[in-house]
């Protein structure tokens, strides 16, 4: 915690150098077909280590800017984050006190160590997220984005941390859309352990539709190994499909669909997942923004787990969160937000039913 603590100083420290952005957020229903003014409403503050391995479904958004583009010229936004995290369920364990091991088709409950079990706690996290368009010509810019976070917790066993680069490019064509193309490179640790480490290909084709309407198409693919042995490396790939819409000059909703794969060393973690998401999000006042979103997706997998079940583990996966957030920078340029979120997992084998509560209060600064 105290490596979490001056991390969480080092970021005060940042902001308070540079000086706050000049331009307020706003939203203009009449020009809401643009990328930039249809994302404002529906884009909720990043938060560090929600999912484990990372969801994507975000990514089917663009990133939103809060300064207006320079004509012509090359475009960089940096947005650092820092926060505090109360989370229920650290490691997304089971609350129950023993296990059922199958062996030979008789059950026997086995006492399950405190340590595999459910507990909470309170930490420290800093995210960044960085943003390039150098335009080359004809409608084509480099595209260059990097992301990555920190979340330091009590003791090391749930430290998460990220980092992903991406470079490629991004195409705009014919009725305002855009195509944008990457290699991506990454490594996910989690408990000191590399869980995925690799790199892959992904790609947004986003097209509006009219006044205040988009639809966006996302892939990604991933090709990686783990620290964890052979049977938690493989292949990644997933398709998302989010609409968006502007129902009133203060009231925006986005709802998508998506379906992933895993092809991993061992059929018992390989697992295909199809699913759905959506969102509201609400000028609440002239300093205001809250939201809410919800998702549901089953997971199957493609073998047993010999131990747990002779049958393949299928689960059911809940999602929602409750976000308030201020519409404009605050004190040396920080923008504060309040989030509240809740994750369910329905499993077939008890081992892996858990739940989790997670508040955050986190503050942003784009530079």
């Amino acid at each position: 915690m105290r490596r979490g603590a001056a991390l969480f100083g080092a970021w005060l420290l940042l902001a308070a150098y540079q000086a706050p952005p000049a331009a307020p957020l706003g939203y203009d229903l009449d020009a809401a077909s643009t990328d930039d003014q249809l994302a404002a409403p529906s884009t909720q503050p990043p938060e560090p280590g929600e999912q484990y391995p990372p969801s994507l479904a975000d990514q089917a958004r663009p990133v939103t800017p809060t300064a207006p583009r320079r004509p012509g010229g090359a475009d960089w936004r940096l947005i650092v984050d820092a926060s505090v995290v109360a989370d229920t369920n650290l490691t997304n364990s089971t609350d129950a006190e023993s296990v059922e091991l199958d062996l030979d088709g008789v059950a026997f409950p086995v006492p399950l160590d405190p340590s595999l079990r459910q507990h909470g706690g309170i930490g420290v996290g800093v995210s960044a997220s960085l943003r390039g368009r150098v335009p080359i010509g004809g409608g084509v810019s480099a595209a260059i984005d990097a992301e990555g976070f920190v979340l330091e917790q009590e003791g090391a066993r749930s430290d998460d941390a990220s980092v992903l680069l991406a470079a490629g490019a991004e195409i705009q064509g014919p009725g305002g859309s855009t195509i944008l193309l990457q290699a991506t490179g990454f490594d996910r640790r989690y408990a000191g352990a590399s869980a995925m480490r690799g790199f892959g290909v992904r790609g947004r084709y986003r097209q509006p539709l009219g006044e205040g309407e988009a639809l966006s198409l996302f892939v990604d693919a991933r090709f990686f190994d783990s620290d964890y042995g052979e049977e938690f490396g493989g292949t990644e790939g997933g398709v998302y499909l989010t609409y968006e819409t502007v129902i009133d000059p203060t009231l925006s909703g986005s709802a998508g669909i998506y379906v992933r794969g895993s092809w991993l060393g061992s059929d018992s973690y390989s697992s295909r997942e199809f699913g759905i998401h959506g969102g509201l999000s609400h000028y609440l006042s002239a300093d205001l923004i809250g939201g809410l979103t919800a998702g549901l997706g089953r997971i199957e997998y493609e073998g047993p787990i010999l131990l747990l079940s002779p049958d393949p583990r299928r689960d059911w996966r809940m999602s929602g969160s409750l976000y308030v957030a201020s519409r404009r920078p605050l004190l040396i340029g920080l923008t504060p937000s309040l989030t509240y979120t809740y994750n369910r997992t329905s499993s077939s084998i008890e081992y892996y039913r858990a739940d989790r509560h997670r508040l955050r209060f986190g503050l942003s600064r784009t530079f």
